[in-house]
Order: C-alpha cells, then sequence, then structure tokens
C-alpha cells in the first residue's frame, strides 16, 4: 500500500510522475511533428526529445521547488510568490542540463534488488505511471527487496 511517509514509495511516485511528464511531453511532441509535417524518422527524433525534455525537467523544477519551499516563512509572501517564478525556469533549465536524466537513472538502477530482479527494461516498465504498478504486481516486484520468512 503507498504511505507518502515511506521513502521508497515517495521515490516510486516520483519517478513515475516524472515519467508520466515525459509521456505527455512526448505526446505533444508527436502532434507538433504531424502538424508541422515532420518526415517519420523526425517525428520519432522529436519526440524522443520531447520524453528528455518533459522527464528530465520534472526533476530538476521538483528539486530546486522543494529547496526553495524552506524560505517559504522566512520571504515576505508577496516576494515568495514572485520569487517562485524564475525557480521555475532555472528548475527547469537546471533538469534539462543532465541533473534530471541522473535522477531518473539512479531511480532506475535502485528498484533492482539485489537478486538480478527486475532488470532494466522492467524498471522501466515499473516506472510507468498506470502500467507500472500493475507490471510490479505482475511480477511480484516490492520496491522494499525480497520479503523472504526465516523459518
Amino acid at each position: 500500500m503507498y504511505s507518502r511517509r515511506n521513502q521508497d514509495d515517495h521515490l516510486l511516485n516520483l519517478g513515475r510522475k516524472a515519467t508520466g511528464a515525459g509521456l505527455l511531453v512526448l505526446l505533444a511532441a508527436v502532434l507538433l511533428g504531424l502538424y508541422l509535417n515532420f518526415p517519420a524518422v523526425g517525428i520519432f527524433f522529436f519526440a524522443l526529445f520531447g520524453f528528455y525534455i518533459g522527464m528530465t525537467s520534472f526533476w530538476g523544477i521538483y528539486n530546486l521547488n522543494r529547496w526553495f519551499h524552506k524560505y517559504r516563512y522566512r520571504l515576505p509572501e508577496p516576494l515568495w510568490f514572485i520569487l517562485k517564478v524564475p525557480v521555475f525556469v532555472l528548475g527547469f533549465f537546471l533538469g534539462i542540463m543532465l541533473y534530471g536524466i541522473f535522477q531518473q537513472f539512479v531511480l532506475l538502477l535502485a528498484l533492482d534488488d539485489g537478486s538480478g530482479k527486475p532488470g532494466l527494461l522492467a524498471s522501466v516498465l515499473i516506472l510507468t505511471p498506470i502500467i507500472g504498478p500493475r507490471f510490479a504486481d505482475y511480477i511480484n516486484y516490492s520496491p522494499y527487496g525480497s520479503q523472504k520468512k526465516k523459518p
């Protein structure tokens, strides 16, 4: 069962949100590529670029916003709301500049429980927003590692 207080569940949820953001931008990139009459190869690479932008910018914005949130009660409220816009933009660019892909890759590697299960492709599927929880149940994956009972 998902709990916000459990760090494993929280990171898994954030990974699914990042992948979901990437998939939404991928869909928008495909539609924009079709609208602009790109060739099939152009649509493919434009969609990959859109997925990269969406996923990595999520991590940059999320982490920088968490850092800035500790100043919420130290700054006057109007100033804090005004400064959130540059923090959002800076997080977008920091995420794109390889910080976000590093965060997602570390999360993919962390899904491995030491027994070689679930593997990289299965980890990508686990981080997919709607399919991920069902696939994790199908392969009997737990983010808490193997739950072997002692005799």
